[in-house]
């Protein structure tokens, strides 16, 4: 498993333990060069099944997961920032996203 996030998200998964987070901050331009290289490295990491990132950054890899969707490692799960989602509807999106990953609509 690892992380790319901003400080206070990659913050309590180092507290819980992960040793694979990426902090990723700096200007927009910095940012998004980040965001691609770790996501792409850890894409292509065989030992990595979860990648945990910033909704926010989804953005600058949506190329690459899409390159990845219907793969079943490694999953790419998008988690709200501190500032809160940037999905209107939180629950909906969670449905399709699991819906687009294993192939069918789960309710919950």
């Amino acid at each position: 498993m690892a992380v790319v996030g901003d400080e206070n998200l990659v913050l309590g998964f180092r507290l819980a333990g992960l040793s694979k987070v990426y902090e990723v901050s700096g200007s927009e331009d910095e940012v998004k060069k980040k965001v691609r290289k770790y996501v792409s490295e850890l894409l292509e990491d065989p030992k990595i099944g979860v990648i945990v990132l910033q909704d926010t950054f989804e953005k600058y890899v949506e190329d690459f997961l899409e390159a990845y969707r219907g793969k079943s490692v490694p999953v790419v799960v998008s988690i709200p920032s501190i500032k809160g989602p940037i999905h209107p509807d939180v629950k909906e999106y969670y449905k399709q996203y699991v819906k687009r990953i294993i192939g069918f609509a789960v309710e919950f």
